[in-house]
């Protein structure tokens, strides 16, 4: 899985910094959510490959995240490790049976960490490559993909890496209103119907390590 994007979400403000400091040492793509509202929000709108969530939260809790996240429809293909204190240990037990993949009791080592987040990744990477057997991008599709401007193939690349629209429209010098403009104008040339399809579409595809440019196979004939 390349470079896969975790997803923190915990409202003690330098447990979180400190949490994503040694996931981004690692190599990871990380963000971070303060609470279980802009938690659901960023998972919704970024599909994180992980989500590493603190069972007590103020407003919702983990468990309630958790159940939110599950329920989406399209389903958000993430695993899913709860961090729980020591005094309650057993809601760990709890976020488990309810389909919870790990949870790490706080404090924890940054060895402890890392192994967790690489057991649950490479775990979902064999699931996710099962998946793609049956589940490839029909040639038909991949056509459509021409029809596309090159400022249009920048914006679904960007998407592909996980960015958000404030993240697309600062690294590409748009408006938030234009790459929402681009983004509609995508999904009804690629015939997707809502956000979630676009997102499900754009994280199949494989970017280049540039992040902004689509397969050379895959040669706008459309002109900006």
């Amino acid at each position: 899985m390349d470079n896969p994007l975790i997803l923190i979400i915990e409202d003690e403000k330098s447990l979180r910094e400190n949490i994503c400091a040694i996931i981004a040492h690692y190599g990871f793509r990380v963000i971070c959510a303060p609470n279980g509202e802009e938690g659901v929000r960023m998972a919704v709108e970024c599909l994180p490959q992980l989500i590493i969530c603190d069972i007590m939260l103020p407003g919702i809790d983990g468990f309630e995240v958790f159940n939110k996240i599950k329920k989406l429809s399209p389903p958000t293909p993430a695993a899913f490790i709860f961090l729980t204190a020591k005094s309650t240990r057993n809601d760990a037990r709890t976020g488990m049976d309810m389909g919870a993949d790990d949870y790490l009791t706080k404090p924890f080592t940054r060895v402890e960490l890392i192994n967790s987040i690489k057991a649950r990744l490479d775990k979902l990477s064999k699931i996710t490559a099962h998946q793609q057997n049956t589940d490839a991008i029909p040639e038909t599709m991949l056509s459509k993909l021409s029809l596309l401007t090159k400022a249009e193939r920048k914006v679904l690349s960007a998407i592909s890496e996980g960015f958000t629209t404030p993240q697309i429209a600062q690294r590409l010098f748009l408006s938030k209103k234009t790459i929402e403009n681009h983004r509609v104008n995508i999904s009804r040339k690629l015939n997707l119907s809502g956000p979630n399809s676009l997102l499900n579409f754009a994280l199949r595809l494989k970017p280049q390590d540039s992040g902004l440019q689509l397969p050379d196979n895959l040669v706008s004939t459309t002109p900006d």
